[in-house]
């Protein structure tokens, strides 16, 4: 069940579970508040903790109907938002646990349903809910919050609701209504009109790379040599470079597609720094990481609660005195492609960029030569080095 907030900001205290009746009672007591029965790797829940007789005789009841159809009778009466989010974030720890959803993807829809429990609270009936109650939703979130804080939010809350028709728990989708839609591509575009540039002059990147200790001087080199972000700076493996041939590749883990890049011999020789100064003592899992953090931890948390590379960049820029709202380590991505994109291969710019490329093309493209790769890299290098500051 989603954690409660109080209105001091406090969590809740958890209620301890209850133990069984009776060693051979075949029900489960579950966080939601209800005994529950894993068939065919599903969760079934039934009746409350504080009537285990009574849940008994729900299971008895549905027993052979769940073990025949692996699904439980649909009763749209008894569905609720604590039983549809505990349904929802069960599926989605199979296909976390299960490798097709990551965890930061599995927090942002845990957040969906502590949003939705929080506006209609637990014990509200699936039927009963409408278009105007997610009028009311949309109105709620917070008036700081970004055009695609809002689409992520919206598409992360409707694919909750979404979810309760796909296993019967109402008899029709939820009608969410004409506003409770995704934000316009025009009025995206209207909002990014009136923010600055998300990029970085070549000077301001000498600036801080020479401010920057020895690991995020490499990450940033990282940044604008081979569009790399947080994750994949955090992610990135020693087996992934090739230092004889100057050669980074592996797959973009976010979008699963083939990339590779040709590394700058700044790059390489901030890397093979990086590697033999690596912070002593780390866990084993972190061995062939190339960076590692002071506290011997990864540079990037797959929870989403933590964003060790951004905060360190952060205080960077203002250091330098080039930090900006909005600009964050995450631009250095911009600034490749932006600069790469002048050397008029918007396809090996895509290669080393890890884009996905839905056109036929793509289908039939087998490879990429390896000299288109190291032209796009050595243009933005020329930039770079363009922007030096006289000494």
């Amino acid at each position: 069940m989603p954690e409660r907030v109080l209105s001091n900001g406090r969590k809740a205290a958890k209620p301890v579970r209850p133990e069984k009746p009776y060693p051979d009672y075949p029900l489960t007591p579950h966080a939601s508040g209800k005994w529950c029965k894993k068939v065919r790797g599903k969760l079934h829940y039934f009746g409350t903790w504080d009537d285990p007789n009574g849940a008994l005789s729900e299971w008895l009841a549905a027993e052979p109907h769940i073990r025949a159809t692996g699904e439980k009778e649909s009763d749209n009466t008894e569905s609720d938002i604590r039983y549809l989010c505990n349904s929802f974030l069960d599926s989605k720890e199979q296909q976390r646990d299960g490798g097709d959803l990551s965890p930061r993807a599995y927090s942002d829809y845990k957040k969906a349903c502590d949003r939705i429990v929080d506006h209609f609270g637990k014990s509200r009936l699936l039927s009963t809910i409408d278009a105007p109650d997610f009028q009311r939703l949309r109105a709620c979130f917070p008036k700081t919050w970004g055009s695609t804080t809002i689409n992520n939010n919206i598409a992360n809350i409707s694919a909750v609701f979404n979810y309760a028709y796909e296993i019967g728990a109402v008899d029709r989708p939820v009608r969410k209504g004409p506003n409770f839609k995704r934000m316009s591509k025009k009025r995206q575009r209207l909002e990014r009109a009136k923010k600055p540039p998300k990029t970085f002059t070549a000077t301001e990147l000498h600036q801080l790379i020479d401010a920057a200790d020895f690991q995020m001087k490499a990450m940033i080199l990282l940044g604008i040599n081979a569009g790399y972000g947080n994750a994949d700076c955090g992610r990135l493996l020693i087996p992934m470079i090739d230092f004889e041939r100057s050669w980074l590749e592996g797959l973009r883990e976010k979008t699963a597609i083939e990339r590779a890049a040709w590394l700058w011999p700044e790059t390489v020789d901030a890397l093979k720094f990086a590697i033999e100064n690596k912070h002593a003592h780390a866990p084993p899992s972190l061995a062939e990481n190339v960076f590692v953090t002071l506290r011997r931890q990864s540079w990037f948390k797959e929870n989403g609660k933590a964003n060790p590379i951004s905060a360190s960049f952060r205080k960077l820029c203002q250091k330098v005195g080039v930090h900006a709202e909005g600009k964050g380590f995450y631009a250095l991505r911009h600034v490749f492609e932006t600069e790469a994109g002048n050397s008029k291969d918007q396809i090996a710019v895509n290669y080393v960029m890890g884009h996905t490329d839905d056109t036929m093309a793509a289908v039939y493209r087998e490879g990429i030569d390896p000299k288109r790769v190291i032209a796009v890299c050595s243009h933005v290098r020329e930039w770079w080095l363009a922007g030096k500051p006289l000494e």
